[in-house]
């Protein structure tokens, strides 16, 4: 080795032994320790305690353990980099699962987001608040309780609204609302937040064609549509229209129980689940409806509602009218994390495949008689509906 070697190997040493030594003391002062390699669990506890004391020692502001450890919670599962998993706090779950159990505080309307970002009424609950305090479809909320909205995403304006603590509370919601002369005005309406019992199904008829909307598929939606079916059938209806346009999804024990009411022994769907592998679910031989159907679907039909249309349509048991589906094939489950730390966790945990093994994941189911709406906006008007129009006509046999 020359002479210029070693001493460069000498100072590669000292550099190396220094650097450590210093590494080492940074560490200690911050209370963690050394891994060079080592599980998720062990980067985040040193991860975080460097953080926890920069925070302590420069952050100038408020803050609580409870928002921190939350935040990180929520930034862990951000991380996944999955739209559809989510941390949800204690406050958070309680509201969830409130919604899932047929009740929750609110103001009974269904809310939706529109292309340019707008959060927009789609439906009222009949006798609910809003219907009480003049809200109708089509107003745009623009604030509420003077918070501007606007640019807020579509959970986040419905976690102002549907919280136990908002029982009895007035809220005052700001809407811009299209007049018929095509004017928009800007309404305050004081709206007292109260109990709302779900209603997820409805019914009339068309002269003798029954038509069924289901908003959402949540915990009470197969025993309410189970109920609406047989009354169809006791009114020997010649054909059934099932309308889930704009519906998001939700159940999906739900939605094969519903599934079960609608067809004779066969295959539903399979899920593949990284826990438990892949099971297919299959309708049983006790009821089936034998009569014409039209499913509605449009571009936010998703998840439950892309499952119900989807496997309909596979099994031969009905004609989907509208437009291309969202297009979600993978389940999400929420875990209750109540006994450990508190709060629940949304996970994506399986992906679904309709009967022959078709997934729509991304691609979205495609009409049998493709529709695009043309009701126009302001006051829905079902004589202008044109896919309901003629999903009335493929339902009556035309």
């Amino acid at each position: 080795m020359s002479k210029e070697c070693r001493k460069g190997f000498v100072f590669g040493i000292i550099f190396g032994v220094a650097f450590t030594s210093a590494l080492i003391v940074i560490c200690r002062y911050f209370g963690i320790q050394l891994f060079i390699r080592g599980s998720a669990t062990q980067q985040i506890y040193d991860k975080s305690k460097v953080i926890e004391k920069c925070i302590e020692e420069y952050y100038q502001g408020e803050y609580s353990d409870e928002e921190l450890s939350d935040g990180a919670a929520k930034g862990m599962v951000d991380a996944l980099g999955d739209r559809y998993s989510q941390y949800f706090t204690a406050t958070e779950y309680k509201e969830l699962m409130n919604g899932i159990n047929g009740s929750y505080v609110g103001i009974g309307v269904t809310l939706i987001q529109t292309d340019d970002k707008t959060i927009q009424v789609e439906d009222i609950m009949e006798g609910g608040p809003a219907a009480k305090a003049g809200i109708q479809k089509k107003d745009r909320i623009l604030r509420i309780d003077g918070t501007d909205v606007a640019a807020s995403a579509l959970s986040d304006v419905v976690a102002m609204v549907k919280k136990e603590a908002n029982d009895g509370k007035t809220i005052v919601v700001t809407v811009e609302r299209q007049t018929e002369d095509g004017e928009k005005k800007e309404l305050d309406l004081n709206v007292v937040c109260g109990r709302v019992d779900v209603v997820s199904v409805t019914s009339k008829k068309y002269g003798n064609i029954g038509y069924i909307k289901v908003s959402e598929f949540d915990k009470e939606t197969d025993e309410q549509f189970g109920t609406v079916i047989e009354n169809m059938k006791k009114d020997e209806v010649d054909g059934l229209v099932i309308d889930v346009r704009d519906n998001g999804g939700g159940s999906l024990d739900t939605v094969l129980a519903m599934l079960d009411e609608m067809l004779p022994e066969g295959e539903l769907i399979t899920e593949k689940n990284k826990k438990y592998g892949d099971e297919t679910f299959r309708s049983t031989n006790e009821r089936s409806f034998d009569r014409p159907v039209a499913v509605l679907i449009n571009g936010n039909s998703a998840s439950a509602s892309e499952v119900f249309a989807g496997t309909m349509q596979a099994r031969g048991a009905a004609k989907l009218v509208g437009t291309q589906s969202f297009g979600k094939g993978v389940v999400q489950t929420v875990l209750s994390l109540e006994d450990y730390c508190g709060g629940g966790l949304k996970l994506t945990t399986a992906e679904y495949f309709l009967p022959g093994g078709v997934s729509i994941h991304k691609k979205g189911l495609t009409p049998d008689v493709e529709v695009e709406y043309e009701g126009g906006g302001g006051e829905y008007d079902e004589s202008k509906d044109n896919q309901l129009q003629r999903a009335l006509e493929i339902a009556g046999g035309r």
